[in-house]
């Protein structure tokens, strides 16, 4: 399956936020609740984070290369 170019920003946001969000979370619900009821707690933080990390890993990047842009030049 192919996409179109145009959705590459937001293709981004999604395949980006879903990775970080998810092992980021897994990560910490293991540090601070352990094995037990491990996926049930897992899940619910992947959500919670999946919510914040998609808009963010979609919409921050732009801004931040135009950003960068602005200050940088070539050598």
């Amino acid at each position: 399956m192919r996409v179109n170019v145009k959705y590459k920003t937001i293709l981004f946001g999604f395949v980006m936020g879903g990775f970080t969000s998810f092992i980021i979370s897994a990560v910490l619900t293991l540090v601070n609740s352990g094995t037990g009821d491990f996926l049930i707690h897992w899940l619910r933080n992947w959500m919670i984070a999946l919510s914040l990390a998609v808009p963010i890993a979609t919409f921050i990047p732009p801004i931040v290369g135009r950003k960068i842009a602005r200050i940088t030049e070539e050598c």
